[in-house]
């Protein structure tokens, strides 16, 4: 079963910094550990919301394709229908709270994109990879599950265009 955050458009502009691997970047930034309870409207905004703002925070003057945040569920994921005119790879960001660890794998055009998958450390840290587009109007997206079953928390993610073919 598959619980997907809300995806939202972006008009933040500039380009992010090229990146061709995945990497965790940054202590622990707005991770508060909150004993807020997962899957209580309250609980589970707050600590959606916790997730979603380490993002914002950190993430500034880059063209998003979209994003979205949640409650850590069993299993998660998003899958964004196409990718702009010209893009020829995305930067993933994902950040959860909460403690616990959660697996990713991204997909590109319908197909897993080994390269790109990876652990994550729900602290509040940034999982970054890049991703690239296998062709024109491609999808991407993401799936996640949480390496313990128990785990309480926050997600958020976004899609940014990191590299375009000039007109």
């Amino acid at each position: 079963m598959f619980g997907a955050g809300a995806c939202s458009g972006g008009g933040e502009s500039g380009l992010p910094s090229s990146s061709s691997s995945s990497s965790r970047t940054g202590e622990p930034a707005g991770a508060t550990g909150s004993g807020a309870v997962a899957g209580t409207d309250s609980g589970g905004t707050a600590v959606a919301d916790e997730a979603k703002a380490v993002l914002e925070k950190l993430l500034v003057e880059r063209e998003s394709l979209g994003g979205g945040s949640g409650v850590l569920v069993p299993q998660f994921g998003n899958t964004h229908p196409a990718t702009p005119d010209g893009v020829v790879s995305v930067t993933f960001v994902f950040t959860c709270t909460g403690g616990g660890e959660v697996k990713l794998r991204n997909k590109a055009g319908g197909k897993d994109v080994p390269s790109a998958a990876g652990a994550q450390k729900c602290d509040g840290s940034l999982f970054q990879t890049s991703v690239d587009v296998p062709e024109p109007d491609a999808s991407i997206g993401f799936t996640a599950t949480p390496v313990e079953e128990s785990a309480d928390g926050g997600y958020a993610y976004a899609y940014y265009v990191e590299k375009k073919n000039l007109p």
